[in-house]
């Protein structure tokens, strides 16, 4: 099946355009068929959340409409449309596509109200990241819905790591912790809790004082660490650092154990914590027993090796695609999105006309004062 995959061109330290680019092309040399589209209007740019794109569509937005036709004669040689991050396209556009359409998303719940929660139901599958979020979707009527683990990419973990070395080599840096500590006071409240019982961990990102960790620096810190937490904003997990530290041989320390137990085994490839002193008593135990943590970091190493790294994960993508569609890919009929457009452009032009007509007419009407 051929996928175009449209992701989120936004303004970031490392150019996000190169990093999917680099990303699609290893995809391309596992096997998949696939190519890479920003559906970001005037990139690199924020997402636009559901509220003003709303507003952008039923206004007729100029950019937004000849964003949504260059998108649909891009589609035409493709079977298989993906939005990755989720962003952009209003799901009256959507239902017109003749693709097979499928829904990514990797920031629910936080976002869930402006991103996913008004769009998800019109793509043919949903595949979110967040796997506490399932009956979630279900409640929104979406009736495809599947997990998609977010996984780790290729230059994300060292590919030249073994068991011997995770087992054997010395790692001096009890824990380390790469996240934001903003935005939310609930989850500052609980790392600044968890951050003064270690005060040796290293911490990284917005709102510590050391600040953001450059790329490059992080796979050499993960190579020294023992043990790396994780805390979410609210349900999870979700992020990245579920499956970059495994990969680096870090024993993680994860939040939302239920949850977690469905992406690994608990106590064996992973430890989980539901509040924050369950976490510090953990750390502390491990801390004090090397070689039981060590194992278990071999063990989650293993886990993310094998069901995580990048190609394992898009294949699911083609996986549920295959058993909703029972492998037959045909497009859709009676579906003409390029006039669509052209014929919602019209609709919105003459709307925007008699607006401003009758604006006009209430204002000559008004009296004036003498």
């Amino acid at each position: 099946m051929k996928i175009l995959l449209g992701y989120s061109y936004y303004p970031y330290p490392n150019d996000v355009r190169m990093t999917v680019e680099s990303w699609v092309k290893r995809l391309q040399s596992y096997g998949h068929q696939v190519e890479a589209y920003p559906l970001t209007v005037s990139p690199p740019n924020h997402p636009i959340w559901w509220e003003r794109l709303d507003k952008m569509w039923q206004l007729g937005d100029k950019e937004l409409l000849n964003h949504y036709a260059k998108l649909a004669r891009k589609l035409e040689d493709f079977d298989v449309f993906l939005n990755w991050n989720g962003i952009n396209i209003h799901p009256e556009f959507v239902s017109q596509l003749t693709t097979f359409n499928v829904y990514g998303c990797f920031d629910d719940p936080e976002s869930s109200h402006r991103l996913s929660r008004p769009v998800a139901a019109a793509y043919d599958l949903s595949m979110i990241g967040n796997v506490a979020e399932i009956e979630t979707y279900k409640s929104w009527g979406v009736k495809n819905v599947k997990f998609w683990p977010i996984g780790f990419m290729q230059h994300e973990f060292d590919s030249t790591l073994t068991e011997d070395r995770i087992l054997s080599e010395e790692r001096n840096i009890d824990l380390a912790m790469l996240c934001e500590k903003k935005y939310y006071p609930e989850r500052i409240k609980r790392l600044n809790q968890y951050a003064s019982f270690f005060p040796n961990g290293e911490y990284y990102g917005a709102g510590w004082p050391k600040g953001f960790l450059e790329e490059k620096y992080k796979i050499p810190l993960y190579l020294k660490t023992k043990i790396g937490p994780n805390f979410h904003n609210s349900t999870g997990p979700i992020n990245y650092r579920t499956y970059t530290l495994p990969a680096n041989g870090v024993m993680q320390i994860c939040d939302n154990k239920s949850h977690l137990g469905q992406l690994f085994e608990l106590d064996k490839e992973v430890v989980g914590f539901e509040d924050v002193k369950e976490a510090i008593d953990k750390t502390r135990y491990y801390l004090e027993h090397d070689e039981e943590r060590k194992m278990i970091a071999v063990a989650g190493w293993r886990r993310a090796l094998k069901d995580y790294n990048e190609n394992a994960v898009f294949g699911l993508v083609e996986r549920y695609v295959d058993e909703i569609t029972n492998g037959i890919l045909l497009k859709k009929v009676n579906k003409t999105p390029e006039y669509f457009l052209k014929k919602h452009r019209r609709n919105k032009t003459i709307n925007r006309l008699k607006f401003r007509l009758k604006n006009m007419i209430v204002t000559q009407n008004i009296p004036q004062n003498e």
